[in-house]
């Protein structure tokens, strides 16, 4: 939740039948555009899983949608490549006003300030806006004495003035975020690394308390309070570690990390564990296999289920766009009938592209791609899908450049594919196997880079090997 969120009284949308939960708002700046509410399946990758959509309404420009939350959990609504963050509580019900962003557009989503009507002062979002507000009142006024270093005793002064005012407060959710905001400032502003400031913290806020999976700020801290690497450990422990890793063993990664006294708790110290392989898996590159037979283990055999899919997300995550994996699922439109998605394109290499026509390398690479495709068509396939904002720039940019016959796509702005490519940035590559496995990502441009090097000496190894009795030059058919 943003400090900025915002609680106003708009013109009122009344709430239309009844689930256990709905969000009723208005997007005036999104007319016609889909809705889509998700929330974090894991605080360690930000897995996000959608629990609910709706349609922005030309009529009136509102949406509605309704969903089930057991327990209090954070949101994120979605709008094009735009979205703003909202607590939500079960058995509630929400009307929001959704502002367009001021931020500049880009390949990642703008962050926008949900506004609320008619919230109850009791409600969760409510509460934290003021608690933040309160926080904020409380730097300013005392602004120039934190400034001069004493930022850490006034914490201490406004976690008294904290403890004093919420002793009343019943939800758990709410005090468990303000206990962990001014925790995750204490060990950012105070440091956790000196052993008796660690020890204190420990004792202090995470010994005598459950794994709070669902509370963002909890994970937040958690993740930041456990910070050490495998690696980091002291030589014998860090041995120990390895061999475990090197043997492919859960079990004996965790009686190894049970020797950390901050890591008595079985269920935190899983966790713990599958955070800092998905981290080693970037560092320790000839224990990769290892690592994914471990991820496998605790997605099977978890102490804890939450932890068992949070290692299940990890390995998606760290194999995500590495050569040997599966690439992510395509579904592009040929027409309104057909869908087309890796399985078409089986027995070939995949030459797969993102452009946009107002992108000047873009359509530099375009040109140079229309004189690949005669050379290396037999053995690879080249799709290419259009990111342009509107299409009919797209339509403009088939009816100038009629010659350029391989499969090209429009996609427009659509969220799922390019967070799956992980797009920030226009033009992107990616080379994809005979089979859907990425052979790489991001693969090398048809121009060439910095090197000298470009896609073309690629395909030209992949036609040798695919035809060894043939004699092939570079640049020949």
């Amino acid at each position: 939740m943003k400090k900025s969120l915002s609680v106003i009284l708009f013109f009122g949308l009344s709430l239309a039948g009844f689930s256990q939960n709905e969000i009723v708002g208005y997007a005036p700046e999104f007319i016609g555009q889909e809705v889509t509410l998700y929330t974090y399946q894991d605080y360690v990758t930000m897995n996000r899983v959608a629990i609910g959509e709706g349609t922005v309404r030309a009529s009136d420009s509102s949406f509605t949608i309704n969903f089930q939350a057991n327990s209090t959990i954070k949101g994120v609504v979605e709008i094009g490549r735009v979205e703003g963050d909202l607590y939500i509580a079960p058995n509630t019900n929400y009307n929001i006003y959704f502002p367009g962003s001021a931020e500049p557009s880009s390949y990642q989503n703008s962050e926008t300030n949900i506004y609320f009507s008619d919230l109850d002062t009791t409600d969760i979002n409510y509460m934290v806006l003021q608690y933040h507000r309160w926080f904020d009142a409380f730097v300013s006024y005392n602004e120039k004495q934190m400034s001069s270093g004493g930022f850490l005793a006034y914490l201490d002064t406004f976690k008294l003035y904290a403890a004093d005012a919420y002793k009343e407060v019943e939800d758990p959710f709410f005090i468990t975020y303000v206990r962990y905001d001014i925790a995750e400032m204490e060990q950012t502003y105070g440091g956790n690394r000196n052993s008796e400031q660690r020890l204190e913290t420990f004792l202090n806020y995470i010994e005598p308390f459950p794994v709070y999976y669902e509370n963002d700020r909890y994970m937040k801290f958690i993740l930041a309070f456990y910070d050490k690497e495998f690696r980091e450990y002291l030589p014998v422990t860090e041995a120990a570690i390895m061999n475990a890793i090197y043997r492919k063993s859960p079990t004996l990664l965790m009686q190894t990390l049970k020797s950390d006294i901050f890591l008595t708790d079985p269920a935190l110290r899983e966790l713990v564990m599958v955070d800092k392989l998905g981290r080693a898996f970037y560092r320790e590159i000839e224990y990769r296999p290892n690592i994914i037979a471990i991820l496998d283990s605790v997605s099977n055999q978890a102490n804890s289920e939450v932890n068992a899919a949070v290692a299940r997300n990890v390995k998606k995550y760290i194999t995500n766009l590495e050569p040997g994996y599966p690439a992510p699922a395509i579904q592009l439109n040929r027409s309104a009938e057909e869908k087309v998605s890796w399985i078409d394109y089986r027995g070939k290499f995949v030459y797969f592209n993102f452009f946009a026509t107002w992108n000047e390398e873009s359509m530099n690479d375009m040109e140079i791609i229309s004189r690949l495709v005669p050379k290396y068509d037999e053995d690879i396939a080249f799709v290419s899908v259009c990111a342009d904002k509107d299409s009919s720039t797209f339509a403009a940019f088939q009816k100038k450049f009629p010659e350029y016959d391989w499969d090209i796509f429009y996609v427009g702005e659509d969220e799922t594919l390019m967070r799956s490519f992980k797009i920030t940035s226009i033009p992107n590559y990616y080379l994809i196997d005979q089979d859907g496995f990425i052979f790489s990502a991001p693969a090398l441009a048809p121009s060439p880079n910095g090197e000298y090097k470009s896609v073309e000496e690629t395909l030209f190894k992949i036609k040798k090997a695919l035809h060894p009795a043939e004699r092939i030059r570079v640049g020949e058919k």
